[in-house]
């Protein structure tokens, strides 16, 4: 299912979460339908999927029993980042030095750790944390689905 070339995305909880929100709310509906635009080239293999330890538990917690069955059947990850003391330790710093939750710093310590180039979010404190780049050599970037769906339309990575 995935190709070797394409890029490895990794998705927090959020953006699996996106569909089964309150839809009343326009960006939440846009949030859902990139997500939804996204899944086909999951499939297709244009894009891979890299899931963590941190997702699972989060996904395993989601109080909705309707809700969380539906986000379980969006099984599409290719490659998996367990936990580790490499995850826990990157999540510290990322943590104290970009100011975000302890949760949302695992996901992104899974994220580079598993070497994903991009890791997409719709929480906001997430997406405008810039210092995330420094704990990663190669290429990395965190953005709102929204973003990344544009840029994969135009087929526009940065």
């Amino acid at each position: 299912m995935s190709n070797s070339e394409s890029p490895l995305i990794y998705l927090d909880t959020n953006v699996y979460s996106r569909p089964f929100d309150d839809q009343t709310q326009p960006k939440i509906q846009a949030e859902a339908n990139t997500f939804l635009d996204i899944v086909p080239q999951l499939e297709a293999g244009d894009l891979t999927l890299l899931c963590s330890d941190m997702l699972v538990f989060e996904v395993e917690n989601i109080l909705s029993t309707e809700k969380r069955t539906k986000v379980e059947d969006y099984e599409l990850c290719a490659q998996h980042v367990g936990s580790s003391e490499a995850v826990l330790e990157l999540g510290k710093q990322i943590q104290s030095n970009c100011q975000i939750r302890p949760r949302d710093a695992l996901h992104v310590a899974s994220a580079i750790l598993g070497g994903a180039r991009y890791l997409l979010s719709c929480d906001k404190t997430v997406t405008q944390m810039k210092q995330a780049r420094r704990y990663r050599r190669e290429y990395f970037s965190v953005m709102n689905p929204i973003r990344f769906v544009d840029k994969m339309k135009r087929r526009k990575f940065e």
